[in-house]
C-alpha cells in the first residue's frame, strides 16, 4: 500500500476505526493511506533506519487491527495516537522503558538555542536530510521524542505530553533542550553532546 495514495475523505478516522474493529480490511487500508506516511517518518527520525521504520510502521497498523477500540478521540487526534504507538514499539525495540527515568523538572529554566543558530524551520530546509536524521538520532530519547512529535509531526504540547506520559511543562522544557542540542550538533559541535546531556 503506497504512502502517497489519495486519502479517502468520505469517512472520518473514528468511522474507519469502528469498521477496523468490525474486521473491515478496506477501512484499515484507508487509515494506512491516510496516516502511514507520518507514522513512517516518525519511526525513521526516531530510529535513523529505513528498515526499522518500515517494521515499526507495519507493527503499528497490525496492532491497530486488534486494538482499534483503544483509541479515545477525547484525548487527542488519531495521528498523535499512532505516533505514540510507534514510539512504544521503537522504545521496546531499543530496550528502553516506556517512560524515561529522567527527573521531570518542570520548574527548570528551558535552554534557549544559541542566537547565532538558525531556527529549526530553516535548518530543516537548508541541511541535507541524512545529516538531519543523523543529528536527531544523537539526541537522548526524551528530547528526540519531544522534537519529533511537536516540531515535525505537528502534535500539540498536550498530545505530545499524553504520548510521552509526562507533564505539559516537561514537554516544553524537553523541546527547548532538544532545539538547543540539535543546533549544537548541526553546528558541528556534536562532541559536546554527551557532556551537555550528562549535566541534566
Amino acid at each position: 500500500m503506497p504512502f502517497n495514495a489519495p486519502a479517502a475523505e468520505d469517512a472520518s478516522d473514528a468511522d474507519l476505526l469502528r469498521r477496523v474493529g468490525g474486521g473491515d480490511p478496506a477501512a484499515l487500508r484507508r487509515l494506512y493511506q491516510r496516516h502511514g506516511g507520518p507514522v513512517y517518518r516518525f519511526a525513521l527520525l526516531w530510529s535513523g533506519s529505513p528498515a526499522t521504520a518500515a517494521d515499526i510502521t507495519q507493527d503499528v497498523f497490525v496492532h491497530l487491527l486488534t486494538h482499534a477500540a483503544d483509541f479515545d478521540p477525547a484525548r487527542g487526534r488519531l495521528a498523535a495516537y499512532l505516533c505514540g504507538i510507534a514510539r512504544n514499539f521503537a522504545r521496546r525495540l531499543h530496550a528502553l522503558p516506556p517512560y524515561d527515568p529522567l527527573p521531570d523538572d518542570d520548574a527548570a529554566e528551558p535552554l534557549a538555542a544559541p542566537e547565532s543558530h538558525a531556527p529549526l524551520e530553516r535548518l530543516l530546509r537548508d541541511r541535507e536530510l541524512e545529516q538531519l536524521r543523523g543529528a536527531i538520532t544523537l539526541l537522548p530519547p526524551p528530547y528526540r521524542e519531544a522534537l519529533i512529535l511537536v516540531e515535525l509531526q505537528e502534535c500539540s504540547y498536550a498530545e505530545a505530553a499524553e504520548q510521552c506520559g509526562c507533564a505539559l511543562g516537561t514537554i516544553r522544557s524537553r523541546l527547548s533542550r532538544a532545539r538547543a542540542l540539535l543546533a549544537e550538533v548541526l553546528g558541528g559541535e556534536s562532541e559536546n553532546l554527551s557532556a551537555t546531556t550528562g549535566q541534566r
